[in-house]
């Protein structure tokens, strides 16, 4: 499968999500999250750009709790950081944020 973003076309699995992380920017964030119905909003771009440095640094999709910890602490929503995150993003962390961040669906991950 594939996408098609400014002319560029670009390598997709079955489900979506990016065969490349490399291939990822904000115009293919706007796009993901276009076909989620979610508008990007400031925080929505916060969090994809902590897990797109925390991928940049380690190589790997940051673990949920870490982004939890990050909007939490950082964007300063404490003890409701795991609601505002499912806020955002309706359909949770795997399903929405991973796939608008461009990361790969790791697979040992469940979709459920």
């Amino acid at each position: 499968m594939s996408i098609q973003i400014n002319g560029h076309l670009l390598e997709t699995d079955d489900q979506g999500y990016l065969v490349d992380p490399n291939d990822w920017d904000f115009e293919v964030a706007e796009q993901f999250a276009k076909q989620a119905d979610i508008k990007l909003g400031k925080d929505h771009k916060k969090i994809l750009q902590f897990m797109r440095d925390y991928y940049d640094e380690h190589q790997i999709a940051v673990d949920a709790r870490f982004v939890i910890k990050y909007v939490a602490e950082d964007l300063g929503y404490g003890e409701h950081a795991s609601k505002y995150l499912y806020e955002l993003f309706p359909y949770g962390y795997m399903q929405q944020v991973c796939k608008i961040a461009g990361m790969k669906r790791p697979r040992a991950w469940s979709v459920g």
